[in-house]
């Protein structure tokens, strides 16, 4: 795979998770997505505040900024990306641990998302290997010399 295949495709899944998990996020926090709130019984949160904060800023945060790494072809994107797949799966790996969902293990949502942030996590590492910065490189006297 080209790094710009892998880079193009690594766009489009950060950019559908930015927007996806900001919308759902603020969508949470304004009541037009609601939860049971029976499923945080036993949890550390009284509503869904901090989760949906959690949502919009460090899932939906991260994954907008490799979106803009991706895009300006940063040396860093590759890292960035790698780490926006990991909340990803941190927050999917945490909400199927911590919540009391009606459905036993994680729902087909749960299981899409955790597949993209692995996704996300592969196309970074490949990313990181393959981009290749251009510094420039001055060769001294001795190094032309032969």
């Amino acid at each position: 795979m080209k790094d710009t295949l892998a880079r193009m495709i690594a766009l489009v899944l950060t950019v559908f998770i930015s927007l996806t998990s900001i919308g759902g996020g603020v969508a949470i926090l304004v009541g037009l997505d609601e939860f049971p709130a029976a499923w945080l019984e036993g949890t550390l949160f009284p509503d869904y505040t901090i989760p949906a904060l959690i949502l919009v800023t460090v899932v939906g945060g991260s994954s907008f900024l490799a979106t803009i790494l991706l895009v300006k072809k940063s040396n860093l994107m590759g890292l960035v990306a790698i780490f926006s797949g990991v909340m990803m799966m941190g927050y999917i790996s945490a909400e199927v641990l911590i919540l009391k969902q009606e459905t036993l293990g994680p729902t087909l949502i749960e299981v899409f998302y955790f597949v993209l942030g692995l996704l996300i996590i592969g196309l970074g590492i490949y990313i990181r290997k393959t981009h290749k910065s251009h510094p420039t490189v001055k060769s001294t006297p001795e190094q032309t010399e032969g």
